[in-house]
């Protein structure tokens, strides 16, 4: 049972550094060596070991994406301890792990779950050992979250305070743009038994998988499911083509001037942007002619 929540936060902690090379070439990683590791690890020490050895890549990686204004420089230290949030990345993270795990909490509550009874995490009373199990399958969701704010430049250093004790805090400014982001992707849809269902819905019906497996019901349960996969439409590779192709080649497939000289500077500027599909399709054919 622990090894299905790892194996999914694997799964996903993947598809977040698939997401963001598209757009940061620099980002490099394999996690071959490890997947195969956790497949014959026997023990939750073993399972953590392993887990803790990803975490250690996956931050380095998801680093290199961050601005040097935001001071991040991992989620966790070389001795693989949590570093705290000293850092505005640190601090959006934590806040928005915080709403994960309501979110886990209100899903756990729903199927009749215990929220201290967990498979990967520590039992005690105090502590909600399943909500954490069910956090790591979706923590991505956060990681995607943090990033969005980030590179579409919404977060303010006004959004921040320096506390008595020099800890780094997300004033109520801060707080709301978190929780909104966080919400937008939670309520993203995606495939799942011939449905397209909200994120939130997933947990959801996730946790009630987990229930009825618990009591025979299921035979079997994967949390890397549903499957997801994010394509950039403002990737490096769409930016150096868009930046590459003259106005006269433009012009001869029909568009505007005007049209080639916006989608440049969206492409030279660091935010995110889009394209619709006739503009997408026109440009596909204009790398094939090429």
């Amino acid at each position: 049972m622990a090894k299905n929540f790892i194996e999914a936060k694997f799964d996903k902690s993947l598809v977040v550094l698939d997401y963001l090379k598209q757009r940061y070439p620099v980002i490099d990683y394999d996690f071959t060596e490890d997947i195969e590791k956790l497949k014959s690890a026997n023990s939750i020490k073993e399972i953590m070991g392993i887990e803790g050895g990803v975490a250690w890549k996956y931050w380095n990686e998801f680093n290199k994406a961050i601005p040097d204004e935001y001071d991040f420089c991992s989620r966790i230290d070389q001795y693989r301890r949590a570093t705290g949030a000293g850092d505005k990345v640190n601090v959006m993270l934590n806040y928005g792990y915080a709403l994960l795990e309501a979110e886990c909490l209100r899903a756990i509550n729903t199927a009749g779950l215990d929220a201290h009874v967990g498979f990967l995490h520590e039992m005690n009373p105090s502590k909600n050992s399943l909500a954490y199990d069910l956090q790591e399958p979706f923590r991505f969701i956060v990681d995607m979250a943090v990033i969005s704010l980030i590179e579409s430049k919404k977060m303010d250093n006004t959004d921040f305070i320096r506390t008595e004790s020099y800890s780094l805090r997300l004033k109520p400014s801060g707080a709301k743009k978190v929780t909104e982001e966080f919400n937008d992707w939670m309520n993203k849809k995606v495939p799942y038994k011939k449905q397209s269902v909200m994120w939130s819905y997933a947990l959801l019906l996730k946790t009630r998988e987990l229930a009825q497996y618990l009591v025979g019901k299921r035979k079997t349960l994967d949390f890397s499911k549903p499957a997801y996969v994010v394509k950039r439409q403002d990737s490096d590779d769409i930016r150096q083509k868009i930046l590459s192709i003259s106005y006269s080649d433009w012009k001869k497939m029909g568009f505007s001037k005007g049209t080639l000289h916006y989608m440049k500077k969206n492409a030279e500027a660091d935010k995110p942007f889009t394209m619709n599909a006739h503009v997408r399709e026109r440009l596909e054919m204009w790398e094939e002619s090429m």
